[in-house]
């Protein structure tokens, strides 16, 4: 795409970072800090990703050097929850006119597994295996992408644990 198209797929990106977080909704969640929000220290009741607004910039940032340098390879997200991060980036692909690029969303859609303090001792005391809002359904996650008109073959589900799935994942190059 031409460099006049730039200011619009920043705006586009920015809206969808916007709406994918909610902080463009926050007057209706008044009992919410904009700061928490945007820092992604709160897991939202309704919005699509809880890493926040600072983080999504970020990763609109990668996507934008990614991108206009083209540097070849898939996207990937490893633990999705509703899948607000890899709808931005799929996002960002049609927003690019990039269509060579897999977005690949790796999740259990079970939530978190129990921890394991002896193979990773920063896991000890911490347990949020039983935490039911983290176990967010793929048809779920495929529902947001569609809201977003963002579904399509190019966006790939790895269902699974990441110790059974991500050694096996046909994903070429990332």
């Amino acid at each position: 795409m031409s460099d006049a198209s730039s200011p619009l797929r920043r705006r586009y990106l920015d809206l969808l970072a916007g709406c994918l977080c909610r902080d463009l909704f926050l007057e209706t969640e008044p009992e919410v800090d904009p700061t928490v929000r945007a820092d992604g220290r709160d897991w939202p009741s309704s919005a699509e990703t809880m890493i926040g607004r600072r983080r999504l910039d970020n990763l609109v940032e990668c996507l934008t050097t990614v991108l206009d340098d083209q540097i070849p390879g898939d996207l990937i997200e490893t633990g999705v929850w509703r899948g607000g991060a890899t709808i931005l980036m799929r996002g960002a692909l049609a927003a690019w006119g990039d269509e060579r690029r897999s977005v690949w969303v790796a999740d259990s859609f079970q939530g978190l597994p129990p921890p394991d303090g002896v193979t990773w001792p920063a896991d000890k005391g911490v347990d949020l295996s039983g935490v039911e809002s983290l176990a967010v359904p793929r048809a779920v996650v495929e529902g947001n992408f569609e809201r977003y008109g963002l579904l399509d073959e190019r966006v790939r589900f790895l269902e699974g644990w990441f110790a059974d799935t991500l050694p096996a994942a046909p994903i070429e190059r990332l």
